[in-house]
């Protein structure tokens, strides 16, 4: 998959005048006890691991004479077929994980990945045990030419249900955890493509407002941030967001480092004052409280849908008195789902992972006889079309994704979001580092990775005889292995249903 080549993004001269303007050995990410190698612009990336401490590239007199625009020289080089400049891998960084960030990156730039010889994943507990049965006689696979819909509507029993375009969403990712570039992107994409979006608990920037009305999907969080009564009636959709697959069961967290005058002002806080979310809402501590919030939010917002996200973990219990609240969607968010800060001990042992949980959710409503009324939305470390039609013939009605559109709108997984150093422009709201992502690009980006997807989608659905993504049931999956034939209710690999008893 990663197909390095010449690293220097420009024809910059190796020469000892350019050597001498270098300022690479000042800079705090400089690696010292690596050869003392200058020029990384020219010369291609270190050999040594680069510790992301800031960049100065942006400060040397060869960053204007080449015109150059990106930063860390030192620490990148080109992969994929797209070419694209990107950090190289950590040393304890797991390949298949570095490996879908490079997928990703090829989809938004239009390229769909072709493979030779067989596949070298690692077979474990994941997606990647369950494969689609493919359509031959029995059932008759469609062709390429024939249409299938990818059409989703949300909450189809709400007065004001939410119709989009495709089965993937954009999971809320607050202004302040991301910059306002990347809610831009989000926004133009969400409108350009008629793609569901959710806000986050940051509040919504005013251009959100009008740039995507009919997809925006308002986060009403436990801190209440930036929410108000006009914010409220001018939503697609609203979700009660009681936990999250990184951390569920606990309070979120935006560092003062990240709460510039505007992340202020739209959460209704102070300038560098840390934001924190309580664990649980204030109004909301009995299934009486819960159906009295529901049906005040339907009230308030004249009918959208009104749904609940969750983290994974007591999922009938927790379904059954979301499904009896009169809820019209539950977003699942499953064990490593993304955050911009939480700390290790929590986001390595809390929660199910959605593959495990999405199946008993959907047999819980199925149990209640409301699985036509309730929407499930998946969500929890999705990264690709298979992931996300997996989900669908599980029963997800739509999926949410945070990583992956981030990866193909500019993030690099440099893994320093809470630092509010990210290099590529994504989780910062430093200036200088916040242009490096251009939101036309990432626009463009987003985009392709979406339709990408989407298209990848259909051609699964196509290979398994049926003409809508919204047909895609646990029939056309098979498991690779016991336990998640078990998990997931799919027939095993001979051809039997396996029993949990």
């Amino acid at each position: 998959m990663v197909t390095p080549s010449q690293d220097a993004p420009r024809n910059i001269e190796d020469s000892p005048e350019n050597r001498e303007k270098c300022l690479c050995s000042y800079c705090p990410s400089y690696p010292k006890n690596c050869g003392n190698k200058l020029l990384y612009c020219a010369t291609g990336s270190s050999d040594c691991e680069i510790k992301v401490k800031g960049c100065i590239c942006n400060t040397c007199p060869l960053f204007y004479q080449y015109h150059l625009s990106d930063n860390y020289y030192c620490g990148k080089e080109r992969v994929g077929e797209s070419g694209t400049f990107l950090r190289k891998p950590n040393k304890d960084e797991d390949p298949s994980f570095y490996n879908k960030m490079v997928e990703i990156k090829d989809k938004s730039h239009n390229i769909s990945g072709i493979s030779s010889m067989g596949s070298t994943k690692k077979l474990s507990f994941s997606w990647d045990d369950l494969h689609f049965l493919p359509a031959q006689i029995k059932r008759i696979p469609f062709n390429q030419e024939d249409p299938v819909d990818a059409k989703v509507t949300i909450g189809p029993k709400s007065q004001k249900p939410l119709k989009v375009s495709s089965p993937i969403l954009i999971s809320g990712m607050s202004f302040g955890a991301v910059s306002r570039n990347v809610r831009l992107v989000i926004s133009r994409t969400a409108a350009l493509m008629n793609i569901g979006f959710n806000t986050g608990e940051g509040g919504v920037l005013d251009e959100e407002k009008e740039i995507a009305p009919d997809e925006m999907i308002v986060q009403y969080s436990t801190g209440r941030f930036g929410l108000n009564q006009a914010l409220l009636q001018s939503a697609a959709a609203v979700e009660i967001r009681f936990g999250q697959g990184a951390y569920p069961g606990k309070g979120s967290y935006l560092p003062a480092e990240k709460m510039t005058p505007k992340v202020a002002q739209i959460r209704g806080l102070e300038k560098g004052q840390a934001a924190y979310s309580p664990a649980h809402h204030p109004d909301i501590s009995n299934p009486g409280e819960l159906e009295e919030k529901v049906s005040e939010l339907k009230k308030l917002t004249g009918g959208v849908p009104v749904g609940a996200k969750i983290g994974c973990g007591h999922v009938e219990e927790d379904v059954e008195l979301l499904a009896r609240a009169g809820v019209d969607f539950i977003a699942l968010d499953g064990f490593g789902g993304g955050t911009g800060a939480t700390t290790t001990y929590v986001r390595e042992n809390m929660g199910l992972p959605i593959v495990a949980a999405l199946p008993r959710a959907y047999q819980k409503l199925e149990e209640l006889e409301l699985r036509k009324e309730i929407s499930l939305i998946a969500g929890g470390g999705l990264r690709t079309s298979s992931d996300f039609a997996k989900c669908l013939a599980l029963g997800a009605d739509a999926v949410y994704i945070g990583t992956a559109a981030l990866i193909a709108i500019n993030c690099q997984q440099y893994r320093v979001c809470y630092s509010g150093l990210c290099p590529t422009g994504v989780t910062t709201q430093h200036p200088q580092l916040v242009q490096q992502l251009d939101v036309e690009a990432g626009v463009e980006n987003l985009k392709n990775f979406l339709v990408t997807s989407t298209e990848e989608m259909k051609n699964l659905t196509r290979m398994v005889g049926k003409s809508d993504v919204k047909l895609l049931d646990r029939s056309d999956l098979v498991g690779l292995t016991r336990e998640i034939s078990l998990i997931t209710g799919a027939e095993w690999v001979n051809g039997q249903k396996l029993d949990n008893g």
